[in-house]
């Protein structure tokens, strides 16, 4: 729910600011594989390799299923990868910590767990998967495939940037 807030200089400035409720949610968003990129494994994905059921995919905190700290909500094919946005299940000690490294910038690698249905050779050894199955999502430090990562992590806003700003518009404006 927003509540407006109307800020009023006489004869100077009249605009309205809207706040939402701060969004500290756990949300991420990330490319957890890029196609057509060789990997450290000299594997490839095609850009139509995984089609997505729609059911949650567990995010993992380095590929160990005893380790779950969220889940994926949606997957979808983009342009520069597999892009997936998940939760953080902020109720687990591990989740607040993989926030917390993300937010800091101490990892931001995605890496993905699947399973092969279909391959084709390519040359130089490199084995170019045309169909699998998504299994899991992990958080990880050294992503296998180049490019893989976090895009965004959802945090709650700093206002007092926001404050700063409209109070040097203000004074801009009073001067003027």
């Amino acid at each position: 729910m927003t509540a407006p807030v109307t800020l009023i200089v006489p004869d100077t400035l009249d605009c309205e600011v809207r706040f939402a409720p701060p969004a500290d949610d756990g949300t991420i968003e990330g490319i957890a594989v890029r196609f057509n990129t060789v990997d450290s494994y000299r594997t490839s994905f095609d850009p139509r390799a995984f089609a997505w059921d729609g059911k949650s995919l567990p995010l993992l905190w380095s590929h160990r299923a005893d380790e779950v700290v969220g889940s994926v909500r949606s997957v979808s094919v983009e342009a520069d990868g597999l892009k997936v946005r998940g939760k953080l299940n902020l109720e687990v000690q591990r989740a607040r910590e993989v926030r917390a490294m993300l937010i800091a910038g101490d990892v931001s690698g995605l890496s993905i767990g699947f399973k092969r249905l279909k391959d084709e050779s390519r040359a130089g050894g490199i084995r170019h998967i045309t169909q699998a199955r998504l299994v899991e999502v992990s958080f990880v430090a050294v992503p296998s495939v180049p490019g893989s990562h976090v895009t965004s992590v959802r945090t709650v806003p700093d206002l007092s940037i926001l404050n700063r700003s409209i109070t040097n518009a203000i004074a801009a404006l009073k001067g003027k």
